[in-house]
């Protein structure tokens, strides 16, 4: 090996970044997100109807999005509300014991599953404004092609007619 190469791999130079290349591991994947099991005992029926039906939504949301070019902050948003917020909401109740869940009702004057639905209809609002406005970009669509056939087929200027 030359002198040059040397001293260029010694500070850091093209021989030794490709070595470093070589050397480091794939990163690695991330690790799927944790399946919920929403249909745990301890989750109220009411609470478990409004889940499945957040989740039919999200899923909606999600198949109107790959139509849409949208944002990948609203991406983000289902992904996060599936994956982690709802998560983390139904596991916060399921975490306050029966025995005390009574305390909430002494300090809000509304019951743990009262205020678990309130939760969970905050949500669903949400996922209904996204499955709107993604509605209306369709209908937009759909307003401005058929207002460009109508002008575009009509036979208002034939002169023949």
């Amino acid at each position: 090996m030359s002198m040059l190469r040397r001293l260029g791999r010694l500070f850091g130079g093209e021989g030794a970044a490709q070595e470093n290349e070589r050397a480091a591991p794939p990163p690695a994947a991330p690790p799927p997100p944790k399946v919920f099991d929403y249909k745990d005992d301890r989750i109220p029926d009411s609470a478990q109807a409004k889940i499945a039906h957040i989740l039919e939504s999200i899923e909606a949301v999600e198949k109107a999005m790959e139509r849409e070019q949208v944002p990948s902050f609203s991406r983000v948003d289902t992904g996060q509300m599936r994956d982690v917020h709802l998560p983390q909401l139904v596991q916060s109740y399921i975490d306050v014991p029966a025995s005390h869940r009574g305390e909430i009702f002494r300090k809000t004057g509304k019951s743990a599953s009262f205020l678990l639905g309130a939760s969970l209809d905050r949500l669903q609002e949400r996922v209904d404004a996204m499955l709107r406005d993604l509605a209306q970009h369709d209908i937009n669509a759909f307003t401005n092609n058929m207002q460009f056939i109508n002008e575009r087929y009509s036979d208002d200027d034939n002169p023949f007619r």
